[in-house]
């Protein structure tokens, strides 16, 4: 290996920066668009990744672990934007797990910036390409290959990948979703959680840049906040029908559901789920598809125990289900705002 230039450089190329990278690499998904992660500089090679507990989810995400795989899925953002320099970006060495307990940034693991020796084949500028699409998708299946391509990033983490286009299931599955809304509105505490995360208007995301934008959740800013705000309207009667029918059409060509099996007891095992996720929807970007991640179908006790029975799991398997969402082909949705790159290096 000694012999060999890393690949895709000249000869001497210096790596490139980690503000560079994490020009591009702030434009990672997030849960909820929080944007947990923090970059302390060491060194032009090293760097320690922390995280903002004021960006966690104590009641969507107690134990944390959804924000431990978005760790993976913004330091894989960050190997791929190195990629075009003959550099790679490797996660060693996690020091604590993370917790909601903190009020002040925690670190969480360290990162090396090392030479590559193998073609990276998707590129930074998929970054911005990439987008969720929460409205309605044109009713094409998501293309073989497309699936092929994700399946084989998922089997090298060690997971596997599952697809249906059964019109049967896939129904089946949305409807098992589109349920859960009103579950989780029905619960205080989540309920006001995302309240909180909720930016209703477009000065609201401007000035925040994170969260949950309503145009990008394909609904009107006012009607959300009445939803949230005064929820006793919205679980019974007319109002209830006219909601679940409003939700119900922004699901409509959906004609794909994937879901993915995967180590998930230690934090290294979700780190490197972020890894995979940060992959596929990439792919996604690069194929002109999009994803749109039904991830309270995890979350929710009683819509993953739903979803267990609904779903051909592989039960030898000592990896549980992981992520489960829709993809397809639909107009470009709005991409929702991030903090910028001063915000997310510490100094």
């Amino acid at each position: 290996m000694s012999g060999l230039l890393p690949f895709g450089t000249m000869a001497n190329q210096k790596p490139p920066s980690w503000q560079e990278l994490v020009e591009w690499a702030r434009w990672a998904p997030s849960v909820h668009n929080l944007q947990p992660y923090r970059l302390k500089l060491i060194s032009e090679e090293k760097a320690l990744l922390c995280y903002d507990p004021k960006f966690l989810l104590p009641v969507g995400d107690p134990k944390s672990e959804f924000a431990t795989a978005v760790m993976g899925v913004f330091a894989e953002s960050l190997s791929i934007a190195a990629a075009p320099f003959g550099y790679k970006v490797e996660v060693s060495n996690i020091l604590q797990t993370i917790s909601t307990e903190y009020e002040e940034v925690q670190p969480f693991a360290r990162l090396h910036l090392v030479p590559a020796f193998s073609k990276e084949s998707l590129a930074p500028e998929l970054m911005l390409k990439r987008r969720t699409s929460r409205t309605d998708y044109n009713g094409e299946p998501l293309s073989s290959s497309t699936i092929e391509r994700c399946a084989a990033m998922v089997s090298n983490f060690g997971g596997k990948l599952f697809h249906t286009h059964d019109p049967e299931k896939v129904e089946m599955l949305v409807k098992i979703n589109q349920a859960t809304l009103f579950e989780d509105l029905s619960h205080g505490p989540m309920r006001e959680e995302l309240d909180r995360l909720f930016r209703y208007s477009k000065k609201e995301a401007e000035e925040s840049r994170t969260g949950l934008w309503t145009k990008c959740m394909g609904f009107p800013g006012k009607l959300v906040k009445s939803v949230f705000r005064h929820h006793e309207r919205w679980t019974k009667g007319t109002r209830k029908k006219m909601l679940s029918s409003y939700y119900g059409n922004t699901y409509k060509g959906t004609a794909s559901i994937m879901w993915i099996q995967h180590p998930w007891s230690k934090p290294e095992d979700q780190v490197n789920f972020g890894r995979i996720l940060c992959r596929i929807w990439l792919q996604l970007a690069k194929d002109d598809a999009y994803m749109h991640p039904f991830g309270s179908l995890i979350t929710n006790p009683t819509a993953f125990d739903s979803l267990s029975k609904s779903l051909e799991l592989d039960e030898s398997s000592d990896a549980p289900l992981a992520f489960i969402w829709r993809a397809g082909y639909s107009k470009e949705p709005p991409r929702s705002y991030r903090i910028n790159t001063t915000d997310v290096i510490l100094r």
